[in-house]
Protein backbone atom coordinates (compact mmCIF):
# COMPACT_ATOMS: atom_id res chain seq x y z
CA UNK A 1 0.00 0.00 0.00
CA UNK A 2 3.06 2.16 0.79
CA UNK A 3 4.52 1.32 -2.16
CA UNK A 4 1.20 2.50 -4.45
CA UNK A 5 0.75 5.65 -2.80
CA UNK A 6 4.47 6.76 -3.55
CA UNK A 7 4.32 5.79 -7.26
CA UNK A 8 1.15 7.61 -7.27
CA UNK A 9 2.77 10.50 -5.82
CA UNK A 10 5.92 10.04 -7.94
CA UNK A 11 4.11 10.04 -11.28
CA UNK A 12 1.87 13.06 -10.06
CA UNK A 13 5.20 15.30 -9.30
CA UNK A 14 6.36 14.16 -12.74
CA UNK A 15 3.37 14.73 -14.72
CA UNK A 16 3.20 18.02 -12.65
CA UNK A 17 6.38 19.15 -14.08
CA UNK A 18 6.09 17.68 -17.23
CA UNK A 19 2.47 19.40 -18.34
CA UNK A 20 3.82 22.80 -18.44
CA UNK A 21 6.91 21.75 -20.33
CA UNK A 22 4.98 20.04 -23.68
CA UNK A 23 2.56 23.67 -23.60
CA UNK A 24 6.06 25.95 -23.23
CA UNK A 25 5.87 27.68 -26.67
CA UNK A 26 9.27 26.94 -29.11
CA UNK A 27 12.70 28.59 -28.50
CA UNK A 28 12.23 32.04 -29.80
CA UNK A 29 14.29 32.42 -33.12
CA UNK A 30 17.67 34.22 -32.54
CA UNK A 31 18.31 37.59 -35.02
CA UNK A 32 15.95 39.10 -37.39
CA UNK A 33 14.19 37.16 -39.95
CA UNK A 34 13.05 37.84 -43.63
CA UNK A 35 9.60 37.73 -44.37
CA UNK A 36 9.83 38.06 -48.11
CA UNK A 37 6.37 36.80 -49.37
CA UNK A 38 5.47 40.17 -50.08
CA UNK A 39 6.88 42.57 -52.94
CA UNK A 40 9.15 44.49 -50.40
CA UNK A 41 10.54 42.33 -47.86
CA UNK A 42 9.98 42.60 -44.21
CA UNK A 43 12.51 42.11 -41.53
CA UNK A 44 11.42 41.24 -38.32
CA UNK A 45 13.39 40.68 -34.63
CA UNK A 46 11.21 38.48 -32.70
CA UNK A 47 14.00 40.56 -29.93
CA UNK A 48 12.25 43.88 -30.38
CA UNK A 49 9.10 42.40 -29.82
CA UNK A 50 9.66 40.59 -26.43
CA UNK A 51 7.06 42.78 -24.68
CA UNK A 52 4.71 41.54 -26.54
CA UNK A 53 3.17 38.12 -25.61
CA UNK A 54 3.69 35.36 -28.31
CA UNK A 55 -0.29 34.97 -28.70
CA UNK A 56 -0.85 39.03 -29.56
CA UNK A 57 0.55 37.69 -33.09
CA UNK A 58 0.77 33.76 -32.58
CA UNK A 59 -3.43 33.56 -32.38
CA UNK A 60 -4.94 30.59 -31.35
CA UNK A 61 -6.26 27.85 -33.83
CA UNK A 62 -9.24 25.74 -32.85
CA UNK A 63 -8.70 27.25 -29.33
CA UNK A 64 -5.39 25.73 -29.50
CA UNK A 65 -1.62 26.87 -28.84
CA UNK A 66 -0.41 27.60 -32.57
CA UNK A 67 3.59 28.69 -33.47
CA UNK A 68 3.46 28.45 -36.86
CA UNK A 69 4.63 31.02 -39.54
CA UNK A 70 2.46 33.16 -40.68
CA UNK A 71 1.76 31.79 -43.78
CA UNK A 72 1.61 28.13 -43.31
CA UNK A 73 -0.61 26.31 -44.91
CA UNK A 74 -4.16 26.76 -44.21
CA UNK A 75 -3.02 30.00 -42.53
CA UNK A 76 -2.65 33.21 -44.01
CA UNK A 77 -0.93 31.58 -47.11
CA UNK A 78 -3.02 33.71 -49.37
CA UNK A 79 -0.57 35.68 -51.02
CA UNK A 80 -2.52 38.43 -53.63
CA UNK A 81 -2.26 41.59 -51.61
CA UNK A 82 -5.79 42.72 -52.91
CA UNK A 83 -7.57 39.75 -51.44
CA UNK A 84 -9.63 41.10 -48.50
CA UNK A 85 -9.75 37.77 -46.22
CA UNK A 86 -8.33 37.70 -43.00
CA UNK A 87 -5.88 34.47 -45.19
CA UNK A 88 -4.53 37.44 -47.02
CA UNK A 89 -0.57 37.25 -46.47
CA UNK A 90 -0.49 41.48 -47.19
CA UNK A 91 -3.28 42.20 -44.96
CA UNK A 92 -2.58 40.79 -41.67
CA UNK A 93 0.60 43.07 -41.61
CA UNK A 94 -1.32 46.53 -43.73
CA UNK A 95 -4.38 46.73 -42.11
CA UNK A 96 -4.71 49.60 -39.79
CA UNK A 97 -7.76 48.72 -38.26
CA UNK A 98 -8.27 46.16 -35.54
CA UNK A 99 -8.67 43.17 -36.88
CA UNK A 100 -10.79 41.07 -34.14
CA UNK A 101 -10.46 39.58 -32.17
CA UNK A 102 -6.15 40.32 -32.89
CA UNK A 103 -4.70 42.78 -33.96
CA UNK A 104 -1.85 43.39 -37.06
CA UNK A 105 1.16 44.91 -37.65
CA UNK A 106 0.33 48.12 -38.79
CA UNK A 107 -2.61 48.83 -36.25
CA UNK A 108 -0.19 47.76 -33.69
CA UNK A 109 2.71 50.12 -34.69
CA UNK A 110 -0.12 52.89 -35.19
CA UNK A 111 -1.06 52.27 -31.47
CA UNK A 112 3.19 52.78 -30.58
CA UNK A 113 3.24 56.08 -32.82
CA UNK A 114 0.49 57.87 -30.89
CA UNK A 115 2.21 57.59 -28.32
CA UNK A 116 5.64 58.27 -29.79
CA UNK A 117 5.30 60.40 -32.69
CA UNK A 118 8.69 61.02 -33.29
CA UNK A 119 8.91 56.66 -34.34
CA UNK A 120 6.38 57.42 -37.13
CA UNK A 121 8.81 56.94 -39.99
CA UNK A 122 10.73 53.92 -38.20
CA UNK A 123 7.25 52.30 -37.32
CA UNK A 124 4.75 53.05 -40.36
CA UNK A 125 6.47 54.02 -43.49
CA UNK A 126 6.82 51.70 -46.77
CA UNK A 127 10.05 52.80 -47.58
CA UNK A 128 13.51 52.90 -44.91
CA UNK A 129 10.96 51.69 -41.83
CA UNK A 130 12.54 49.17 -39.60
CA UNK A 131 9.78 47.08 -41.07
CA UNK A 132 11.17 47.87 -44.89
CA UNK A 133 14.77 49.21 -45.10
CA UNK A 134 15.94 50.22 -47.94
CA UNK A 135 17.93 47.92 -50.06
Amino acid sequence: MKNQLLSGSLVALVMALAVPALAAPPAVPTGPLEMNLTKKPVIFDHAQHSKLECGACHHQVAGKENYQKCATAGCHDVLNPKDKTSRCYYRIAHNRKVAEPYHTCLSCHAEVVKQLPDKKKAMTSCVGSSCHPKS
